[in-house]
């Protein structure tokens, strides 16, 4: 039995997308982030960080959503290259994700929409950072999106469900995804699949 320990958060919600488009049964633990549930005991036993996703499989439990889709890739051998060239791209772009994009777009994720959710005063000079770091990436990004729908290998596969949850936390933010249109192309296409409404932040807050 699989257990995904999330909370509504782009990182947490890369592994449910992925869990939902593989089809495969699990349930969901609720850490509240906004209320310090990740420094409970079970929480650090599992993760020292303290941070979700945590997925357990039986006795084996892994961290690191990105980690966490390559194993799921590898054990289901579904919407995962098999070949090492293909497997090389999709390291590729979990590592430029996790290097590149995901600590600047989070600030803009965080500052431009959680900090209005919760009631706190946006760092607006983080968020200038934040724009700056991103905008040479994120255009690398949109150019590959030009020339390819999905991220890797011609279809569909557990790479976009690292990058859906991202982006559509970077159009939250309101911070200009419309200066990069194959990258608002791609993200409307991945809002439109099934497993996306399981675990998108419209259907979360319903």
């Amino acid at each position: 039995m699989l257990t995904l320990y999330w909370y509504w958060s782009y990182n947490p919600q890369k592994v449910r997308f992925a869990l939902e488009e593989l089809g495969l049964d699990y349930s969901l633990v609720t850490v509240d982030l906004l209320r310090g549930g990740q420094h409970a005991d079970l929480v650090g036993e599992l993760n020292p960080n303290h941070k979700v996703p945590i997925l357990s499989h039986g006795p084996y439990s892994l961290w690191e959503s990105n980690a966490i889709l390559v194993y799921l890739g590898e054990l289901h051998h579904r919407l995962w290259p098999g070949e090492p060239e293909g497997k090389g791209d999709a390291a590729r772009w979990l590592f430029f994700e996790s290097r590149h994009l995901s600590e600047p777009l989070g600030q803009l994720w965080f500052n431009g929409f959680v900090a209005g959710q919760a009631g706190r005063v946006p760092d607006t000079l983080a968020m200038e950072r934040a724009q700056k770091d991103s905008a040479r990436y994120l255009g690398v990004l949109d150019s590959h999106l030009e020339r390819e729908d999905w991220m890797v290998g011609g279809g569909f596969s557990l790479v976009d469900c690292c990058y859906g949850p991202l982006l559509d936390a970077f159009e939250l933010s309101g911070s200009g995804i419309e200066a990069y249109p194959a990258i608002r192309d791609y993200l409307r296409r991945l809002r439109e699949r099934r497993a996306w409404k399981a675990c998108a932040f419209r259907t979360r807050a319903a």
